[in-house]
């Protein structure tokens, strides 16, 4: 596939367009690519790992093309108005936990990656100010394999 980029977050210690044992490492948070750049970005629970994932959405914004998607999933409450801010670094880097830590299966950390914000309706919000349209999907096709009560995919679309 021509122009088809795939990265990984490999940690803080390296820079956004490293390559690390042979793959592209990107900082949501701090992009190396140009602006107007990307036509689609693709991520799947990923978001809720970022430590401030509306800075992560700003960045992709500044990198997609005008028209262009961010197509994605995030852990998501639909019934709440405020995200679950469950830990956040202070000014100094340090890490606070505001509630009790919970950890994702991550093949690079044996540990997991830690879920930093559980998002809702604030999430359309905050995504509307950045200069997206989002549109949620819900999806339940046991035919296709997607099961359960909160499988919903975004699509967030640079205006």
């Amino acid at each position: 596939m021509n122009n088809y980029v795939c990265s990984e977050y490999h940690g803080p210690q390296y820079r956004s367009g490293e390559t690390v044992n042979g793959v592209l490492h990107e900082d949501l948070m701090n992009l190396s690519f140009d602006d107007a750049s990307i036509d689609i970005v693709l991520s799947s629970d990923v978001l809720e790992h970022v430590p401030r994932p509306y800075d992560a959405h700003r960045q992709i914004w500044r990198v997609l093309k005008p028209g262009g998607r961010h197509i994605f999933t995030v852990p998501f409450h639909l019934t709440e108005f405020l995200d679950e801010t469950r830990a956040v670094h202070d000014e100094n880097g340090e890490l606070r936990l505001m509630k009790e830590p919970k950890y994702h299966g991550d093949p690079l950390r044996p540990e997991g990656a830690l879920v930093y914000t559980i998002f809702s309706l604030q999430m359309l919000v905050e995504m509307s100010k950045i200069g997206f349209r989002t549109n949620m999907y819900h999806l339940y096709k046991p035919w296709y394999g997607i099961l359960g009560s909160n499988a919903i995919v975004f699509e967030a679309i640079k205006v």
